[in-house]
């Protein structure tokens, strides 16, 4: 012992300070070690006391939580629960996209887009069957305002109706339409490519986007509408790469212009 303290004692600085380093370091190891095991012990023992009780999960939620006021704030903690907490697990994650929703329609209840997510939640929830009464209620009560007891179908086409100047809006509309019923394929893929004046807000990103959307396959198998509504679109925006003609390519004195009729129309 003394030897080590001798020893120490005529490091230089530089090696007493790296000393001094490792000394920390290996401390808080085993600090951090014997953490871990009192915190491994402690779930060990509330383990065994849950099996104990009726094999009931330790991280699980008690179901007389479930009240309705306290639903509307719930946050997911865990996701190990086992089969036979799938429907609760279910009914936290709806309560989390209704609180997304709820802050979206604050920050811009006129979003096309939101309309697109009200209305996919809306068959979420039509079509769970079984889910615990109390969530059901919270949620019934917090879309109220949103759905007021009307059928996807109703709402979305209101949500036409209310929008028929804008093409943004037929665009999110007629994918809602399909998306609830295919045989609407006609009248949908009409909607966003009939390009008419009674629209407001042709621009090239919007028909970008819709041409983007026919490609995926978001209304079916449509390929002559496709091609017509190109021809439409290069039409109208005769020097957007994006609405030529496969067979045709971009000169250099065209590809000048793409970048300012893009803006002057993107302004509009």
């Amino acid at each position: 012992m003394e030897e080590r303290e001798k020893h120490i004692k005529n490091l230089a600085p530089s090696e007493l300070k790296k000393l001094r380093n490792k000394q920390r370091k290996a401390r808080r190891k085993a600090e951090q070690e014997s953490a871990q095991a009192r915190e491994a012990q402690v779930k060990r023992d509330q383990h065994h006391k849950s099996r104990q009780q009726g094999d009931v999960e330790a991280d699980a939620p008690q179901l007389d939580e479930l009240v309705p006021d306290k639903l509307a704030r719930v946050k997911v903690t865990s996701t190990s629960w086992t089969n036979k907490k799938k429907n609760l697990y279910f009914s936290e994650k709806v309560l989390l996209m209704l609180q997304s929703l709820k802050r979206a329609h604050k920050v811009d209840s006129k979003n096309p887009k939101l309309h697109s997510c009200l209305i996919r939640f809306h068959q979420i929830i039509h079509d769970q069957k079984d889910w615990d009464p109390s969530v059901d209620e919270v949620v019934t009560r917090e879309t109220k305002v949103y759905f007021d007891g009307k059928d996807a179908k109703l709402l979305n086409k209101e949500f036409l109706e209310n929008n028929s100047d804008s093409l943004k809006a037929a665009f999110e509309g007629a994918r809602i339409m399909h998306y609830l019923d295919n045989k609407s394929q006609c009248q949908s893929v009409s909607l966003v490519t009939s390009l008419d004046n009674k629209y407001q807000d042709v621009n090239i990103e919007i028909c970008t986007e819709i041409l983007n959307s026919l490609r995926k396959g978001d209304f079916g198998s449509c390929d002559a509408q496709l091609e017509e509504y190109i021809k439409k679109c290069n039409s109208r925006f005769p020097y957007t790469a994006a609405f030529k003609p496969p067979s045709e390519a971009v000169s250099p004195s065209e590809s000048n212009h793409v970048t300012q009729e893009q803006d002057n129309y993107n302004s509009n």
